[in-house]
């Protein structure tokens, strides 16, 4: 009975339909089994710090990894490159790729990236997701720290501000905030008085300027001369001379307590706030000319000013002076803007005369004297005299 079990199971499988397809999807797959175990490659992964063997049909060092058990990211790092083909015996060095959450400014990415430290990460990403993010935006983490998994990044775009202050303007770039952030962020200190351009509530745009003034009041005393003054007197010489000093004065001495504002440290505005004289001024008595008239070979003659000047002679016979007269003895040039041409007057040791020429050399308080000779013009010299203006 037991031996005749086996026979009717052989028959059963000859005779039933499904049992043949059933037999030949057996027979299929041991047979591509064979062939697959035949073409198979053993690799070697380094990853998570170990070795790791696979046996894969895949042609490809991608397909090996992607069919594999290992959870190996698109992210991750592998070498050679996930198009090598493969073959038996090679070794693929695996780095995984960490997860970290990325905000830029409002946009938030779940992403993840192969960088070591937080300023490779953010290179990385930037660079393969279009980003653009540079290395004056700012960052919640400093890019030298080291990139742990699940790390929250904040990039915050920066715009660029700038700053003038205590004597100095810098440009700068900051993310977006308000003028009091900003000084809170670049260490700026305000004094109570101090001035800023923006409100400090304000919120920055790209290429705003920032001012600050520097506001300072303080009180000083300051001691300052009173000039003496001046009296004149009459005097019996002729008017418009140097007055002649009687007795000399000096200046007094003022004391002011004075309250400054200064901007910037220029000042901007004063107040007196006291004031005191330590010392009156002396004044400075003076005999001044008051004479108009003087008396030469018999004559007399009025003048409004005399002028002590320096006085030469020429002769030029046939000569036209520059008003276009011809030179005679009585022609005298001048500076007109000392004496004005067609003005009388009179020259000590000379006479009377006119103010109608003038000189290229004659400047100032200078006279030339026109001499009929040569002689006499030699003779004349240079000399201070005193000229007499009608």
């Amino acid at each position: 009975m037991i031996r005749q079990i086996p026979i009717k199971v052989f028959y059963r499988v000859r005779t039933s339909r499904l049992a043949k397809i059933v037999l030949l999807v057996i027979g299929l797959l041991l047979i591509t089994s064979t062939i697959a175990l035949y073409n198979a490659n053993t690799l070697l992964i380094n990853v998570d710090g170990k070795t790791v063997r696979l046996l894969t049909i895949c042609r490809t060092v991608g397909g090996a990894l992607t069919y594999s058990w290992l959870g190996i990211y698109p992210e991750d790092i592998v070498e050679p490159s996930r198009d090598t083909l493969v073959t038996d015996g090679l070794t693929i060095e695996v780095t995984r790729s960490m997860p970290v959450q990325l905000k830029v400014d409002t946009q938030s990415f779940a992403v993840r990236t192969t960088g070591k430290t937080v300023g490779e990460a953010l290179t990385d990403l930037s660079e393969r997701y279009g980003l653009g993010i540079k290395d004056l935006d700012e960052v919640n983490v400093p890019r030298s720290d080291a990139l742990v998994a699940n790390m929250e990044l904040n990039v915050r775009r920066s715009i660029p501000v700038h700053i003038q202050v205590d004597g100095q303007e810098t440009d700068t770039y900051l993310a977006p905030r308000t003028v009091a952030e900003t000084m809170d962020k670049l260490g700026i200190t305000l004094g109570e008085m101090d001035m800023v351009s923006l409100p400090l509530d304000y919120t920055l745009v790209p290429d705003d300027k920032i001012q600050i003034i520097r506001v300072v009041e303080k009180v000083e005393t300051e001691k300052t001369e009173i000039p003496y003054p001046v009296v004149a007197q009459d005097a019996d010489f002729p008017l418009g001379l140097p007055d002649r000093i009687v007795s000399r004065g000096s200046n007094g001495l003022q004391e002011q307590t004075v309250k400054l504002r200064l901007e910037d440290g220029k000042e901007v505005q004063r107040e007196v706030l006291n004031q005191r004289i330590v010392m009156e001024p002396v004044s400075q008595v003076v005999s001044r000319g008051a004479q108009t008239t003087i008396s030469r070979g018999g004559s007399s003659y009025h003048f409004k000013r005399a002028i002590m000047m320096t006085a030469t002679a020429y002769c030029m016979p046939g000569g036209t002076t520059a008003t276009g007269a011809s030179v005679r003895q009585g022609i005298v040039a001048v500076d007109p803007g000392v004496i004005p041409l067609g003005t009388k007057v009179y020259v000590d040791g000379y006479g009377p005369a006119v103010a109608l020429d003038t000189g290229g050399a004659i400047r100032g308080k200078r006279i030339d004297l026109y001499m009929n000779s040569r002689e006499a013009a030699l003779s004349w010299g240079v000399r201070s005299i005193i000229v007499y203006v009608q």
